[in-house]
């Protein structure tokens, strides 16, 4: 492929749009920092960009939670979970604090997206919590999450099996 068509795509690519309720620029930042990878100044400026563009958007805060996650900055990871996972709770209108949230209060057995994401997120704040060391309340909020998708439609049951084996083999 010549390097005019490959421009072209990849411009494409930049100024697609997924999400109608997120400012162009604010998406097109959040696409930019992603081939930033090798630059993190760069990335981090791309992500202040879109914040600011879109402050408390989602796509935004799963954006610099990803990035933060996998540049193995933890604590940062933290942050953005605890955030993420607040806006999820907000969008079910279910409460913020998932240590309160009860089976009654959202259809965890379905499939809607929403409800799908908000025990994602719980998931990927669980896991952090590991990753930092913090495993008492990892698991807890791991269990909980467990307790709550009947369907474990997150797999979360084999994470905690997972965990019990490790624990036993510790032992």
């Amino acid at each position: 492929m010549s390097t005019a068509p490959a421009r072209a795509a990849a411009g494409a690519w930049l100024d697609g749009r997924y999400h109608d309720d997120l400012p162009a620029p604010a998406e097109r930042a959040i696409r930019m920092a992603g081939l930033c990878w090798e630059d993190d100044a760069g990335a981090e400026r791309l992500l202040a960009e879109a914040a600011r563009l879109a402050p408390g958007h989602l796509a935004v805060l799963i954006a610099r939670y990803r990035h933060a996650f996998y540049k193995h900055r933890f604590e940062e990871a933290f942050v953005m979970a605890v955030e993420v996972l607040g806006a999820a709770a907000r969008r079910l209108n279910i409460p913020t604090d998932w240590r309160a949230v009860r089976a009654s209060d959202a259809r965890f057995a379905c499939d809607d997206a929403h409800v799908r994401f908000w025990m994602f997120v719980l998931q990927a704040y669980g896991y952090v919590l590991l990753r930092l060391g913090r495993e008492v309340e990892g698991e807890a909020a791991l269990r909980r999450l467990s307790e709550l998708d009947v369907r474990d439609q997150t797999r979360t049951r084999v994470l905690l099996q997972a965990m019990a084996a490790r624990a036993v083999a510790e032992d």
